[in-house]
């Protein structure tokens, strides 16, 4: 898969997937089944070996809203509440079936102690923010077009990853918004 996040690309992600590969536990998880459950604490991060998993928040009236997504070769975790060890806003759940390696905390955060990449914590976090942010403004400031461009640009794959209406949940449209952009662009690729 071609789905590369920033966060993959930092000097030293080799090395955390090799102690993963080395030190995780092996775990199944069934398509729908919750990796982490809103409002309950998750002492665990994973390491996605093959499948996926999609992050959910929720409307003031309960309307599930995806929020991200992650793939196979990438990490399952909610980072920000996961290293403060708060309890998370969001709920993670397996889009299919999907084996992941997992690592507790205090093993996760020793990887950082002992990984001898200077700041190598500060570099993933900073790099995770960044991403929050670009996304953020994104929503804000670019049209529902520019926001589906954004996304397979920038994730060519997804489309064979994730339904339309699950995209459309993605980028904050209605399916037959999304439906509308992809007939347009359409027009303009073949005249």
């Amino acid at each position: 898969m071609s789905i590369l996040k920033e966060h993959l690309k930092l000097d030293g992600i080799a090395e955390m997937k090799q102690f993963f590969l080395e030190n995780g536990t092996a775990k199944k998880y069934t398509k729908n089944k919750f990796f982490i459950r809103q409002g309950l604490k998750n002492d665990s991060i994973g390491f996605v070996l093959d499948g996926g998993f999609k992050y959910l928040g929720y409307t003031s009236d309960g309307k599930e809203q995806i929020v991200g997504y992650c793939f196979e070769n990438d990490f399952v975790v909610d980072y920000a509440t996961f290293q403060i060890e708060k309890p998370p806003v969001i709920d993670v759940v397996a889009i299919k079936n999907s084996t992941i390696l997992l690592l507790t905390h205090n093993d996760f955060n020793a990887f950082y102690e002992n990984c001898g990449i200077i700041n190598f914590r500060s570099k993933v976090a900073e790099t995770l923010l960044n991403d929050i942010s670009s996304r953020l403004l994104s929503l804000y400031c670019d049209s529902p077009e520019e926001r589906y461009t954004k996304l397979i640009n920038r994730y060519p794959d997804i489309l064979n990853l994730i339904s339309l209406k699950e995209i459309a949940s993605l980028i904050k449209i209605t399916p037959e918004t999304l439906s509308r952009i992809r007939r347009k662009l359409s027009l303009h690729q073949n005249p």
